[in-house]
């Protein structure tokens, strides 16, 4: 058998967390080392169940059959010592052993960034998104944007690198022989072709609710920086946030108006000093320390426009998602209907507002 047999059979062992493993590739020198059972022997501190699951030959059985369904589905397994392997995750304590992955990034390219946020995005958050990533790709083309591939912000920040001709890897929290939520499986399948979809379980295990949290921990691992874009108070792009700020990763969020409930978790950590506060892809250059590449047009600082008082005035009484009439909106505001209109037309075209049907009109 290869090593590629014995490193996959290494993650496999029941029982047996990423970290242990870890020590225990340390103490005998490779995976195929640890099924040896002298080795095991002559080791008096392993814990005596480790050692009776590792004896009892499960994993290695369970490998043989891995092995053969990754030659079949074209999968790419990259385990913890390769070259291949993202050497930011590999930083980390909790590392999975085996990444298996389709599709093709370059996991360790010089710039990656984490896009994480709520799933039930306003229309103000896609469209914070959709600048954002197309704002880092006018500036370094050759970043990964990394996500979960979740309802909301996670797909939209896929859409969007992908769009932009930006790599992109969509980390999941079940095998390769599926794809959660199953209404993304067309953009799953466009993503390939610039970008991969990585995952540390094997072939079979399907999505639970705990392996989305497991799954957060490579998402925040693979990244140099977290940003966060639009999260309730409770929620999995926290948990990454969080996460993240445990590598030592830096954390970003862009602020929001209290009275917005998908902006009291980016608020939240701003406040907690656990995100720092951020406007634009400039400020997270400026953060990061990353210069422009010469010749790379200079990044907007805002991603919307200055807003005169009057244009202030009705943009900041909507708040984002929601609908209103420009007759509401003239009321509320205390504005002239026909200012109104004229104020909300010069919204529309900054891109700002969208219309609707009936005259309606929506913050994005």
């Amino acid at each position: 058998m290869d090593a590629l047999f014995y490193n996959v059979a290494l993650s496999l062992i029941p029982g047996l967390n990423p970290a242990t493993a870890r020590l225990l590739l340390d103490y005998f020198g490779s995976a195929e080392a640890i099924f040896i059972k002298e080795n095991l022997d002559q080791a008096e501190d392993l814990n005596p169940k480790i050692r009776e699951s590792i004896l009892q030959g499960t994993a290695l059985k369970k490998a043989e059959v891995e092995l053969k369904i990754i030659e079949q589905n074209n999968i790419q397994a990259r385990f913890i010592n390769d070259v291949d392997y993202p050497a930011r995750l590999r930083s980390c304590p909790d590392a999975p052993m085996v990444l298996y992955s389709k599709g093709f990034s370059n996991l360790n390219a010089s710039k990656t960034v984490s896009i994480v946020g709520t799933r039930q995005a306003t229309a103000y958050g896609r469209n914070l998104t959709e600048h954002l990533v197309q704002d880092f790709s006018e500036a370094f083309p050759d970043m990964i944007i990394i996500s979960g591939l979740a309802f909301g912000i996670d797909i939209c920040a896929h859409k969007a690198a992908h769009a932009s001709k930006l790599n992109t890897a969509a980390v999941l929290a079940h095998g390769l022989q599926e794809v959660y939520p199953a209404m993304h499986r067309d953009i799953a399948s466009k993503l390939l072709s610039n970008g991969s979809l990585i995952t540390e379980l094997p072939w079979g295990v399907p999505s639970e609710p705990y392996r989305f949290v497991q799954r957060n921990r490579i998402v925040a691992g693979m990244s140099d920086a977290c940003i966060v874009i639009e999260s309730a108070n409770k929620g999995g792009s926290l948990i990454t946030a969080r996460m993240a700020a445990d590598y030592s990763r830096d954390v970003f969020a862009f602020p929001g108006r209290k009275c917005d409930e998908h902006s009291r978790g980016c608020n939240l950590l701003i406040k907690k000093q656990i995100a720092g506060l951020i406007e634009s892809a400039e400020d997270v250059f400026k953060e990061m320390n990353w210069d422009l590449p010469s010749g790379n047009k200079q990044i907007q600082t805002q991603l919307f426009p200055e807003l005169q008082p009057a244009e202030k005035k009705i943009f900041d009484y909507m708040k984002a998602g929601e609908i209103y009439s420009c007759n509401e909106l003239a009321i509320q505001t205390d504005t002239k209907i026909g200012d109104t209109l004229s104020i909300l037309m010069q919204l529309e075209m900054a891109g700002i507002l969208g219309s609707l049907p009936g005259g309606a009109y929506i913050k994005k």
